[in-house]
């Protein structure tokens, strides 16, 4: 195992080793990465192959003294967060037979750094933060499903200047990583577009709004991430219906059809 390893570095360096001694080369290389990046993304959404996923992280929102959004009769976000976590975490390990990794399992504080620290330890394929919506206006209703912000992305992790090298093999690494990043913008749309229409095939009565925003947690996590935010906890219908265990259930089995969906399961959880 550890001559393996050795190996595998020693190709590393044979590799970056150009790169690192010619600015030149490597200025050359960075060019080459972000021209090919928006063809490599084009091939990942084009790709019908697939995918081979192992871990799922569910993350019921908020928890503890954070109750999150607080609807008539007292009903609280962060329980009708953790009913579908909890539903959802045993339709996936009873249907498709994959790991499941939940950031909290009961009604308990968990910091948002500690999620992300769960959820890439984790090493998850797949981030789904579970909410309701708690909109000022008792008036709006809903489902909504939110993606990565590609705009976000960019803004926050700062664009590579091929011509402004400090570190040469720092830089390498960061627009290796800053394309891995732009693969999970992607494949997260992917899914969110699989859960809009699985959420209409379930609750065809159920107004469903996505869009992409620049929300914290799915950025730090090292996993193509949706946030779901399964009705809106202020408005009178929402809440019946979030009070009611069958619709419940209909969310989670709409999430789970949408992972099977994008892993190109079978109706029986099997991979194609």
């Amino acid at each position: 195992m550890e001559k393996g390893k050795k190996k595998k570095n020693l190709l590393k360096v044979v590799f970056f080793l150009p790169f690192l001694v010619s600015p030149f080369l490597l200025n050359l290389f960075i060019l080459f990465l972000i021209f090919l990046q928006p063809f490599l993304s084009y091939a990942s959404e084009s790709n019908s192959t697939p995918r081979d996923l192992k871990t799922i992280v569910i993350d019921p929102g908020h928890g503890g003294s954070d109750k999150g959004g607080e609807g008539r009769d007292g009903i609280l976000e962060k329980d009708i967060a953790l009913q579908i976590s909890m539903s959802l975490k045993k339709k996936i390990a009873d249907k498709m037979k994959l790991n499941v990794v939940v950031t909290r399992d009961k009604d308990y504080d968990v910091p948002l750094e500690k999620r992300v620290t769960i959820a890439n330890a984790g090493n998850g394929d797949l981030f789904i933060s579970i909410h309701t919506g708690s909109a000022h206006s008792d008036e709006l209703s809903g489902i909504g499903i939110y993606y990565l912000d590609y705009e976000g992305v960019g803004n926050e992790s700062g664009e590579i200047n091929a011509g402004d090298i400090e570190d040469e093999k720092k830089d390498v690494e960061v627009i290796l990583k800053d394309m891995a990043r732009s693969d999970y913008v992607n494949e997260g749309a992917r899914l969110s577009e699989l859960l809009q229409k699985n959420l209409t095939d379930i609750i065809p009565d159920q107004k469903i709004i996505l869009k992409p925003a620049p929300i914290s947690i799915l950025k730090d996590v090292n996993m193509p991430s949706v946030l779901i935010e399964a009705g809106n906890i202020t408005n009178n219908e929402d809440v019946k219906r979030l009070k009611d265990r069958e619709y419940i259930n209909k969310i989670a089995d709409a999430i789970l059809n949408s992972i099977k969906d994008y892993s190109g399961a079978d109706e029986k959880g099997n991979l194609k």
